[in-house]
């Protein structure tokens, strides 16, 4: 920009130059179509505040003037008529002279001459100028630009110090404000966005290992009562001469009862292990659910003949595995059968995609209801009858892995209403 400013203004003075001495020169031509020889040039012309210095030259090579100004061929050439006029930089007694050189009259030329060095030192000071112009200029640009460039990135160096933070720390807890709706501001979005979903992440895998911390915890003391039982069993069997017949059978009948425990309890934790893994898209399908729970209220009542399922069932049709929705179903209905009375009833209700279980037993106390679902929680009065205090823990997390979800309450009359929702 600068030096396109000196190049215009440098332009502009030799320019406003050359129109000077092209004035001068149609003057002396018009004052000499008026009066022939009526002027005298005029010189020196080497001090500052001196006028144009002029000479006439003839086609012959006489000089009327001081004879100051050069004469050269091209100079003849103009008063002959031969050559155009010129413009010329010449130096007179050291100095700088810009001279135009043009016809006067047939025959005649006028040089007409003045000092140029005027426009190099304007052209000097105005060099100054604008070097000093875009000093200043490049300083102020230098130092706007830290500035923009200081606030621009501070939203950058704040996501550095969080990452560094974050690493450092393995705390992904911080978040970075945004500022305005640019890159940057996006980019702080984006970063807090992946900060809430490495946090998620992060969650979900310690609720995770928690639960499998749990899991082998409860598992490992639920499989000390039945293998303990089985190991005094077994050492009794030992000694087998030493007990009567009907100690025996005694003892081969609590082996059989335990190791069916065990074997439940074992079934369920491979059950309860299956769950956590989620289901391939190619397992799943579509399920008649009336269909299924009519199967299984026909095998819960060939395994308690003496309790009565009544189901009243609409058709309905979910998207699911049969194999897990089969036994989460028979869960309930195991539950239900554990608690219900002898000769009692079982009633079933699939409507508007929601199946309902109800028994007529001692019901569900109001501190026991947000636990019934917890894995191995069994209530104070369940605790003396059979199971593992898995069967809801499975059906809950069936129910999780088909975006259902699973109830607990206490209806009027008594017992316990179980809602499984699709």
């Amino acid at each position: 920009m600068a030096l396109a400013g000196y190049a215009i203004m440098a332009h502009e003075l030799d320019r406003s130059l050359n129109l000077g001495l092209t004035r001068e020169v149609t003057r002396l031509a018009r004052q000499e179509q008026a009066s022939p020889g009526a002027w005298s040039p005029s010189g020196p012309c080497v001090f500052l505040a001196a006028p144009a210095c002029v000479q006439k030259v003839t086609a012959d090579g006489h000089i009327d003037g001081e004879g100051e100004l050069p004469v050269d061929r091209r100079t003849l050439d103009v008063a002959t008529g031969r050559a155009e006029a010129y413009f010329s930089d010449i130096t007179l007694q050291g100095h700088p002279v810009r001279m135009l050189t043009a016809p006067l009259a047939p025959g005649r030329a006028v040089e007409v001459a003045v000092r140029s060095d005027r426009v190099d030192e304007s052209l000097h000071r105005i060099s100054l100028a604008l070097l000093a112009a875009g000093s200043v200029g490049v300083v102020l640009a230098a130092a706007a630009g830290f500035t923009v460039a200081r606030t621009g990135l501070a939203p950058v160096a704040a996501l550095t110090r969080t990452a560094e933070h974050i690493a450092r720390t393995r705390d992904p807890e911080h978040r970075i404000e945004p500022r305005g709706d640019d890159e940057i501001g996006r980019l702080a979005t984006s970063f807090n966005t992946m900060l809430d979903e490495l946090q998620q992440a992060l969650s979900a895998l310690r609720d995770s290992l928690d639960t499998q911390r749990r899991l082998v915890a409860d598992a490992s003391h639920e499989l000390r009562t039945p293998v303990t039982g089985l190991r005094t069993n077994i050492d009794l069997l030992a000694r087998a001469d030493r007990l009567t017949l009907h100690q025996r059978e005694q003892t081969i009948e609590a082996l059989r009862t335990q190791t069916d425990e065990l074997t439940g309890l074992v079934t369920d934790l491979i059950d309860l292990a299956r769950g956590d893994e989620p289901a391939a898209p190619e397992d799943t399908e579509d399920v008649r659910l009336d269909k299924l729970v009519e199967q299984c209220a026909d095998n819960a009542r060939k395994r308690h003949p003496d309790l009565s399922f009544d189901t009243d069932l609409q058709p309905t049709v979910v998207d699911g595995v049969p194999r897990t929705l089969a036994r989460a179903v028979t869960n309930l209905l195991a539950n239900a059968a554990k608690f219900s009375p002898p000769g009692g009833s079982v009633q079933v209700r699939l409507r508007d995609r929601e199946l309902v279980v109800r028994d007529h037993g001692p019901g569900i106390a109001e501190d026991d209801l947000p636990r019934v679902f917890d894995r191995f929680y069994r209530a104070p009065d369940a605790r003396d009858l059979p199971g593992s205090g898995l069967g809801l823990a499975i059906v809950r997390q069936v129910a999780n892995a088909h975006g259902a979800t699973v109830t607990a309450e206490t209806p009027p009359g008594g017992g316990a209403l179980l809602r499984l929702r699709f």
